[in-house]
């Protein structure tokens, strides 16, 4: 006979009060739930869906100049989005709560954004904001935004001087995959996803899902596989987010490989887009961890490997190399002022973490892996 396993029951939302000797504390508790489906069709059908039950659509520029003839949207339904991370400002977040006060949108009305990472970022900080807090519905279009941007509740916008330096944790309502918006979606963009993917999979392997990554970017044109990939990718994150989902833990093993990839991003002024970064992050981590004898020399190369095999670099050619370094360590004062919180891979599924990690070995990860490519390429 086998025992059933029962979820763990949730506080209930509110505040409980506890009186102290100079006064009270109060813990508020507050629950909130992602539905979340995916499923291999749909996405047009999905986004009108969204608007025929009272949402507000706020849509990719690009999205809407490829998928509008779709859709089944009155003009006053939508509002349209600039797309990127040049966009991704808190000017752009102000200028679209204007409007959306112009259009008479309440406080009931769920914000839907349809785009890639980069939107529903901007537009899970839009529903947080305005009137103190909005529903939030994501329909992710690229592949980044289907396992990682939109799952987990961190939204936010860049600074000159920092990526996501603006931005809250709030968990949208729902969440819809629907994996034929990827049709229309670059090439390039989608195997740089496949960054975040490795990412997960280095850091907690529990579903196998280093396995399946190294069937390569042809994992991509089999439609079952990938639909199961996508679910992997979500369950894994979620798992690994846990009792942290709100980062009162700064040391954080979802942070594998972002050390250096938010870094990278912004001296390359966004050439290298965020799964890229992410995946070299990841080989320069395990770089480090290699030569402090933490990862063995297999498992540093099945990482590079599966790298390659996904069509990914291990190692930008063309950056500021000190600029880079100089600007991990200033990561610091976004972890707590006192540690680096470096996630260093110590096997395929599983890692540790670090205070510190030295300039000298930044500089022969990033000489040993631009090596690598060149001699890979």
């Amino acid at each position: 006979m086998t025992t059933a396993h029962r979820a763990p029951e949730l506080a209930a939302e509110g505040i409980d009060i506890e009186p102290v000797p100079d006064g009270f504390e109060a813990t508020a508790v507050r629950r909130d739930t992602t539905h979340i489906t995916i499923r291999a069709q749909g996405f047009a059908d999905e986004v009108s869906r969204q608007a025929e039950h009272g949402g507000f659509i706020l849509v990719d520029r690009n999205v809407h100049d490829r998928w509008h003839h779709a859709f089944d949207l009155s003009a006053d339904s939508y509002l349209i989005v600039e797309p990127g991370e040049h966009h991704k400002t808190l000017h752009q977040a102000a200028g679209l709560m204007d409007r959306l006060h112009e259009r008479g949108i309440h406080r009931c009305q769920p914000l839907v954004g349809v785009g890639g990472g980069t939107t529903t970022d901007l537009v899970g900080l839009v529903a947080s904001l305005y009137f103190r807090g909005v529903p939030a519905v994501y329909v992710p279009t690229t592949l980044l935004g289907m396992i990682d941007a939109a799952i987990g509740g961190k939204t936010g916008v860049n600074h000159p001087q920092q990526k996501n330096l603006i931005g809250t944790f709030s968990h949208p309502a729902a969440v819809a995959v629907r994996l034929d918006a990827l049709h229309t979606v670059p090439d390039q963009h989608t195997f740089s996803a496949l960054g975040e993917a490795l990412k997960l999979a280095v850091a907690d392997n529990e579903s196998d899902l280093f396995h399946l990554l190294g069937q390569g970017v042809r994992l991509l044109d089999d439609p079952a596989l990938l639909e199961h990939v996508v679910a992997t990718c979500i369950a894994t994150k979620l798992r690994l987010l846990g009792a942290n989902a709100f980062e009162r833990d700064l040391a954080r093993v979802l942070n594998l490989g972002h050390t250096v990839a938010h870094p990278l991003e912004e001296i390359t002024d966004y050439r290298i887009p965020h799964g890229t970064a992410v995946g070299i992050g990841v080989a320069v981590a395990a770089h480090i961890s290699h030569q402090r004898d933490l990862l063995t020399e297999h498992d540093l190369h099945q990482i590079l490997a599966t790298l390659r095999k996904l069509s990914l670099p291990v190692m930008d050619l063309h950056f500021d190399r000190d600029e880079l370094i100089s600007r991990v360590q200033r990561l610091k004062l976004q972890r707590g002022g006192t540690s680096l919180h470096y996630v260093l891979p110590t096997a395929i599924g599983a890692t540790t973490i670090v205070d510190e990690v030295h300039p000298a070995e930044l500089h022969q990860a990033i000489t040993h892996l631009a090596a690598y490519q060149q001699a890979t390429s």
